[in-house]
């Protein structure tokens, strides 16, 4: 996700010829048997869904039959969700205001919010704690903390109106390990998982379900730009894991899609490592 501050906008870009919903939030029936066999139909917001780990996620979520759309701050998201038939908006989610114009925006158009997974993240810089200002302590936690808080909220108020729902947070295997010099990635990613266990004990009455996954060493495109050297970087995940290879986009996409469906239903307040084996609890 962009780390840029541009002036919010909510604007949604209808991405494929769509039918407007019925007063009840679902397609006709004609619509519904065009489908793929398995496909729910259901409403799937994805944050942060215009690269990496996100699009993967938003990916696999339309080809389980979700109708996805995908908010991120950066515009690219626009023709992302465009070309892949989904809505876009572009909104900052650490922002009360552009996440309550997003959600409502979602709702007009597409009559409910059944699973919302919350991506959008900064990634931590390393760097030793002495050199974190408060400005940049703040601003990591706004967007990789608050804006879970901000959409979880949001989308529950639909979800407990239809008593269903499943809310999905990506956390980071570095909140088991607190790694060092990440002081502050590590403390946002942890809030995550406290805030997962808190708000699925708020809103389990309602049948709404809240879990975490928790990535290992993935290998996104920024990965890759990051860190050249990705043999390197196998290599030392080969020494900490018990399986010899990186995790990739669709790993974490494949438990997404497991915790947004029926199946688990009767899971919530978890935190699914999907980390090859380097955290064993």
């Amino acid at each position: 996700m962009s780390t840029s501050r541009t002036p919010v906008r909510c604007s949604v870009r209808v991405s494929m010829s769509r039918e407007k919903p019925n007063p009840d939030g679902h397609r006709n029936r004609r619509r519904v048997r065009a489908m793929t066999e398995g496909a729910t139909g259901r409403v799937a917001v994805v944050t942060g869904g215009s690269r990496g780990i996100g699009r993967a996620i938003a990916e696999r979520l339309a080809a389980d039959g979700h109708r996805v759309v995908v908010i991120d701050v950066d515009a690219a998201v626009e023709e992302v969700a465009r070309s892949a038939g989904w809505r876009g908006i572009v909104a900052d989610v650490s922002d009360e205001a552009a996440v309550d114009g997003a959600f409502a925006s979602i709702l007009e158009q597409e009559g409910r919010v059944d699973v919302l997974v919350n991506n959008a993240a900064l990634t931590g810089v390393h760097r030793p704690w002495e050199s974190v200002s408060v400005a940049d302590w703040d601003e990591l936690m706004a967007v990789n903390l608050r804006s879970v808080f901000l959409c979880s909220r949001a989308a529950a108020r639909d979800m407990r109106e239809r008593r269903w729902g499943r809310i999905v947070n990506i956390s980071s295997v570095t909140f088991a390990l607190g790694m060092r010099n990440l002081v502050d990635y590590v403390a946002s990613k942890g809030g995550v998982v406290g805030f997962t266990r808190a708000f699925a004990r708020e809103v389990g009455q309602d049948f709404i379900t809240v879990n975490a996954v928790s990535p290992g060493s993935i290998q996104t495109e920024a990965d890759i730009a990051n860190f050249p050297d990705q043999d390197a970087i196998a290599a030392a995940q080969a020494e900490v894991q018990a399986l010899p290879r990186r995790g990739m986009p669709a790993d974490i996409a494949a438990a997404v899609s497991f915790l947004a469906g029926d199946d688990a239903s009767f899971i919530t307040g978890q935190t699914l490592g999907v980390d090859g084996g380097w955290i064993m609890a």
